[in-house]
């Protein structure tokens, strides 16, 4: 096994005086300390800097007006600190969002997993939301609770999550010489896609490309959640658009197990977010057949029984959430409506890169 890495820990952010304490609280608390810690204001008009530097973070400030948003704070950084990385033995980038909780042993966790296989380039926490009062919070922790039991049980992720994810710097180099030279991967002159709406996404992409692998370390981050309908629209706009931007933009520049990978997971985001109102509306009809006198009985009991059995499978499914996510997905309604907002979401960003291909859409931090 190669000797230990040293991490530095990157933070770009914005306006998160109220969230950056407790963020860097869950990196002092981690069982394996990070050898460096610096956050990056950018575009900031609150205290966040103040709070960083106070909590003991190097604070580095990026110059004017970043254009860019969290791409192009997380270029900056890396180029300033690139010459740095070159004269260490094992450097690694741990990248996380400033309203991210990590789990104790998240960095212990992901470098062990890192020094075991040469050939991985990120190593991605698995996110779960944050308790909300709000229904519409409570939904998306639900989803994410989900999400992570899917993603628990695979090998790899489908995307380096931008909530912590810890990112080897020989592979991110390898990925800007690969960005430059514009043959294997998109043109560009960046670590990170300053043109991409979800750059971990295409971060994620980029690494595969280059040949390295993206395996989780089974260990959890806690991130924030949406409270309301206009902050869900603008976030899930941007992450559809932007996965579907960045599958288009690589187009047979990926392997062709990739691009299979990739575009069926699209498929199948659509497909499960259908799932809730089609299950209901089977449910429904047979109410309407028996009605109608098509069915004999006056409700079949088998569609009472799988029913039942769909919605304790939801239930189970979000037990981690709390008493509070369980009786949401008991009383199905709430999610019944939430999975048709995604529909809707979804529709809107398909709509518009057919007809844009993402080009004119811009980044909006949520």
């Amino acid at each position: 096994m190669a000797e230990n890495l040293i991490i530095t820990v990157l933070i770009p952010a914005w306006n998160e005086e109220e969230t950056i304490a407790h963020t860097l609280k869950s990196l002092y608390r981690q069982t394996r300390q990070p050898d460096h810690i610096v956050v990056i204001p950018n575009n900031t008009t609150d205290h966040t800097a103040e709070q960083s530097w106070n909590a003991g973070a190097e604070v580095l400030v990026m110059p004017g007006e970043n254009k860019k948003k969290k791409a192009g704070a997380l270029n900056f950084a890396l180029d300033e600190l690139a010459s740095k990385f070159e004269k260490q033995n094992n450097p690694a980038i741990l990248v996380m969002d400033a309203d991210t909780i990590l789990e104790d042993n998240f960095i212990e966790r992901a470098e062990l997993k890192m020094l075991e296989e040469v050939d991985v380039g990120g190593v991605s926490s698995i996110f779960v939301g944050r308790e909300s009062k709000t229904i519409i919070g409570t939904l998306q922790a639900m989803e994410y609770a989900r999400y992570g039991l899917i993603a628990f049980h695979r090998p790899e992720v489908f995307v380096l999550s931008g909530t912590a994810s810890l990112i080897r710097w020989e592979a991110i180099k390898k990925i800007k010489a690969a960005r430059l030279v514009g043959k294997i991967l998109p043109k560009g002159e960046g670590y990170y896609d300053v043109d991409s709406l979800t750059e971990d996404n295409e971060l994620t992409l980029a690494m595969l490309v280059v040949g390295y692998s993206v395996p989780h370390c089974g260990i959890f981050s806690v991130t924030d959640v949406m409270e309301d309908f206009k902050s869900l629209h603008a976030q899930r706009k941007r992450w559809y658009l932007g996965a579907l931007q960045n599958i288009g933009a690589y187009g047979l520049q990926m392997p062709l197990w990739m691009i299979s990978i990739y575009w069926f997971q699209q498929i199948g985001l659509y497909i499960a977010m259908a799932m809730v109102p089609v299950v209901l509306g089977i449910f429904v009809l047979s109410i309407i057949f028996s009605m109608m006198g098509m069915i004999k009985s006056s409700v079949p009991m088998y569609t009472i029984f799988l029913f039942g059995v769909y919605v304790l499978t939801q239930v189970m499914t979000v037990w981690q959430t709390g008493w509070r996510g369980r009786i949401v997905a008991a009383l199905y309604i709430p999610e019944f409506v939430y999975s048709l907002m995604l529909i809707y979401f979804y529709t809107v960003a398909l709509l518009e890169y057919l007809k844009t291909r993402g080009r004119n859409t811009k980044w909006q931090h949520t």
